[in-house]
């Protein structure tokens, strides 16, 4: 009897072995097909990364070309604030219009992007773009400030309601949406 216990269990344990054996080898298998199969993920992974990644370089770089030419444009009418500057400091207030300043005329401020460039009766700068600046039309407006020209000089502040993304042109500007008028609503200035 203890034989065929003996056997049987010898027999039995030879069957388990077969079992695990077999269960490795097919495992072993399954798992050499997969890591092919993530393998090839992963491949496919860093080619649409790299795709990715050169579609957001083209995209960049088209949009840091416009913001090149407003930022060009911006510098060149330094001069205007210039002139408006001197104007102020000679007659104690900012021109109402170009001509006041010695300025040529707003149509003769002509850039890569800029279309004109308009003093204002405040003083300030009116900076018309065309479409190859992203808005066809659009506007920047250079405010001159003089509440403290006695000690710190005329200061200038930017700002546009036109370039949500002003700030790749010029870090110092200011972006403020514009407010959607409201039919029937009463104007700002409307009293209660």
């Amino acid at each position: 009897m203890r034989t065929v216990a003996a056997v049987f269990a010898s027999a039995l344990l030879a069957a388990a072995l077969v079992l695990v054996a077999y269960r490795f080898l097919i495992g072993d298998r399954q798992w050499q097909q997969l890591s092919g199969e993530v393998s090839a993920l992963k491949d496919e992974q860093q080619r649409m990364r790299k795709t990715l990644d050169e579609s957001h370089e083209a995209l960049a770089a088209s949009a840091d070309e416009g913001s090149l030419r407003m930022r060009e444009d911006l510098q060149a009418v330094a001069g205007m604030r210039v002139a408006i500057v001197e104007y102020y400091q000679t007659n104690g207030k900012l021109p109402a219009q170009q001509a006041d300043a010695g300025l040529p005329a707003p149509d003769r401020y002509r850039g890569k992007t800029l279309k004109s460039a308009t003093v204002a009766s405040d003083g300030s700068i009116d900076l018309v773009f065309d479409a190859t600046s992203g808005v066809d039309g659009g506007r920047i407006r250079l405010v001159a400030d003089t509440t403290q020209a006695d000690a710190m000089g005329v200061r200038w502040r930017c700002e546009t309601t036109d370039y949500p993304q002003i700030k790749r042109v010029s870090p110092l500007c200011e972006y403020t949406p514009k407010t959607p008028k409201i039919a029937g609503a009463p104007a700002a200035s409307d009293g209660p």
